[in-house]
């Protein structure tokens, strides 16, 4: 069982890390991972970001990369693990911001694998594409940090939670804790866009 904070980059260094010991992945979960024993660096993985998409274009997506002989598998951001839900994506656009289970909630990654086969396994190669990709993944991370924060201070408000105070301290700590566990891939991504933007500047 796995948890990715960072769950573009750091999912997919561990999938590949995985791979480099000679597993292959089979299937995944909401929170689990089955993976069958292969030859060491026989397989390598990418990770596509499609939460910001709407159902219908991002199975469109996913048709795409298959054609062009990649294996895809769908993973979760959320720990959404219920029936019939509807989900508000406020970071995404258009129909994208409207997710349903069953629909596009809990496939808001691609996982992609291919052979290994001595070539960069890189879907995107232009900086602004690289950019607008982690601009969105950035974005989904500022509006965790920002609902983690609006909770963390509705737990200073009277009346609105009544619970004993050694309880609401223990919220607190645990909202610290995931506010903390967002906020590093807020700055990570953060940091990736402005040497991106630097490295654009070198080639205008």
């Amino acid at each position: 069982m796995s948890i990715f904070f960072d769950f573009l980059n750091g999912q997919e260094k561990w999938l590949n890390r995985m791979a480099k010991d000679g597993y292959r992945l089979k299937k995944c979960g909401k929170l689990t991972y089955v993976f069958d024993e292969c030859s060491p660096n026989e397989y390598e993985y990418a990770i596509e970001f499609v939460g910001n998409q709407s159902y219908s274009k991002a199975k469109d997506y996913r048709r795409y990369l298959e054609s062009m002989g990649f294996h895809t598998f769908t993973k979760n951001i959320y720990l959404n693990i219920s029936y019939g839900k509807v989900l508000w994506r406020p970071y995404a656009k258009g129909m994208g911001q409207i997710a349903t289970s069953p629909g596009g909630l809990n496939k808001e990654l691609l996982i992609l694998e291919k052979k290994q086969d001595g070539k960069p396994f890189e879907l995107h190669t232009d900086i602004h594409d690289k950019l607008s990709i982690y601009k969105t993944v950035r974005r989904a991370y500022t509006w965790a940090v920002f609902m983690i924060t609006l909770l963390g201070v509705m737990t200073f408000l009277p009346n609105v939670m009544s619970v004993p105070f050694p309880m609401a301290w223990f919220l607190r700590i645990v909202l610290l804790i995931f506010f903390s566990l967002f906020l590093i891939p807020t700055v990570k991504y953060s940091s990736l866009m402005k040497y991106l933007k630097e490295e654009s500047k070198i080639f205008e």
